[in-house]
């Protein structure tokens, strides 16, 4: 009976190791992550520290089909509007999960913030009807052809690192697309809202299932991009000379 009870007792700490690699909300690069677990009226919470709540307009609602817990429902006419993120002129990250019907308009945006229309004013990451994800800087984009499928959940991840000029689409944590832009890779937009399930003013809104929406200040690394595609931890992981404290406690 008292090796079941420290079996029990120590457990959760042979997870550590791998709740180690899990990324923190905590983090001070992550600038928006909107978990997609609740709404709060037409709040969408940011659960990072930056605070960036978005406001739902038009249709959105909660799906009890999320990839983890709820996810936000759009239907090609509703979007989340938080306010305007920095990405000009750095590196940067923008990972979420999709579950898209690839139906309603050609061209419908996942993430986007405009300054104006012109090249690499405009961010648009947006996917097409025929399964192909978009990397868009207005005039300078990046293809990944026939990325992702209908009703299918699927990570997408936006990687841009301004220091090695180069971006980059993942897709469920592989890379499928790389160049170094064919005007620059550097986004020098500086003002608009961050803007969920659609493309702004512009429309081009989303049909499907949007989950675990991440922005973050830096480009993640492959190992950190495999991490984003689970929940975020809470806080970080307790150190592991704490297993040792308890396995002494116990054999007194």
């Amino acid at each position: 009976m008292r090796y079941r009870l420290i079996t029990f007792l120590l457990a959760p700490f042979f997870m550590l190791p791998l709740l180690a690699n899990a990324l923190d909300m905590k983090d001070k690069d992550l600038l928006l992550y909107f978990s997609a677990n609740e709404l709060n009226g037409d709040l969408v919470k940011d659960l990072s520290k930056n605070k960036n709540d978005g406001k739902v307009e038009g249709k959105v609602k909660l799906s009890n089909d999320g990839k983890f817990g709820k996810a936000l429902e759009f239907a090609a006419g509703g979007e989340i509007k938080a306010p305007y993120i920095p990405l000009n002129e750095k590196s940067f990250t923008i990972c979420l999960w999709v579950n898209p019907q690839l139906k309603g308009g050609d061209q419908q945006c996942v993430v986007s913030q405009t300054d104006v229309n012109a090249s690499n004013t405009s961010l648009h990451y947006r996917i097409y009807n025929n399964g192909t994800v978009r990397m868009g800087f207005y005039g300078n984009d990046l293809d990944a052809p026939t990325a992702v499928k209908a009703g299918k959940w699927a990570h997408i991840c936006f990687w841009l690192d301004v220091k090695k000029k180069k971006r980059r689409v993942y897709i469920d944590g592989k890379q499928l697309v790389e160049d170094a832009g064919k005007a620059g890779i550097n986004y020098l937009g500086k003002k608009g809202d961050t803007m969920i399930g659609s493309w702004g003013a512009t429309g081009q809104k989303f049909n499907g299932l949007i989950d675990e929406v991440q922005i973050w200040d830096r480009a993640l690394s492959e190992k950190d991009i495999k991490a984003s595609m689970d929940e975020l931890a809470a806080a970080p992981v307790e150190p592991m000379d704490k297993l040792a404290k308890i396995w002494g406690k116990l054999k007194h």
